[in-house]
């Protein structure tokens, strides 16, 4: 938890009709994926995920998350399962040929579950279970400086539920390129303001290389702070 350990994670995600090269940016693609990271909580996560473009200026996504952890406390021994399902549409609204206002509106859903073994006497007691409910609404704007490269930025207010009701914004600024040999590569950084005594702060690296116009294998990898923790891995 005090540490960046950047640990292997193992993982495979296929995308169909992934970026296509000739067009530059595509975002119709499906992505299946295994995870490992240094998370006390949570340190494997299965990930599915994919979006769909709706004609030109809209986007429908959605992502499945089923994370699992194991750990010691002094005297226990203490298990969680999470599943995480968010769904969103976003919007463009072009205002030049190479620059857009994007919005975008999502619902996120959290159920948690854990175990607690008393050491000394193996008894087995459930957790209560948690469940937190997210609302998240997003401004931004997005400029293609070329075939080649996007840059955006966007704002994100998020309401959460559970059942205490918090609100809370994020900043994010995201960069990607495609070489004309296939590789894709980005950039994305974010940062919250201050909730529950944390301002937590994410960068995310990805690297891909387009087989053709279906197939893709990468990796990335994430460095989270307050709370820290390290995920890295591959992709296909």
């Amino acid at each position: 938890m005090n540490k960046f350990i950047t640990l292997a994670l193992t993982g495979l995600s296929l995308i169909f009709s992934s970026s296509v090269l000739a067009e530059g940016f595509n975002d119709n693609y499906l992505q299946v994926g295994y995870s490992t990271n240094d998370y006390k909580h949570s340190d494997k996560i299965t990930h599915v995920s994919g979006s769909a473009e709706l004609g030109d200026n809209y986007l429908i996504s959605g992502s499945y998350d089923y994370e699992t952890g194991d750990w010691n406390d002094p005297g226990e021994y203490e298990t969680q399962t999470a599943k995480k399902m968010l769904i969103g549409i976003e919007g463009y609204f072009p205002v030049s040929s190479s620059s857009d206002i994007t919005s975008s509106i999502g619902l996120e859903n959290w159920d948690i579950t854990g175990t607690t073994k008393v050491l000394a006497t193996s008894v087995i007691t459930n957790k209560a279970p948690f469940e937190g409910k997210f609302t998240h609404i997003g401004i931004g704007f997005r400029n293609l400086t070329s075939n080649n490269v996007e840059i955006s930025f966007k704002n994100t207010w998020t309401k959460y539920k559970n059942p205490t009701v918090y609100y809370y914004y994020k900043p994010s600024i995201k960069i990607r390129h495609i070489s004309a040999n296939g590789i894709e590569s980005s950039i994305d950084y974010s940062k919250t303001n201050e909730i529950l005594n944390l301002r937590q702060s994410r960068l995310e690296l990805r690297l891909i290389k387009h087989i053709n116009e279906s197939f893709s294998i990468g990796g990335r990898l994430s460095i989270v702070k307050d709370p820290k923790w390290t995920e890295t891995g591959i992709f296909v």
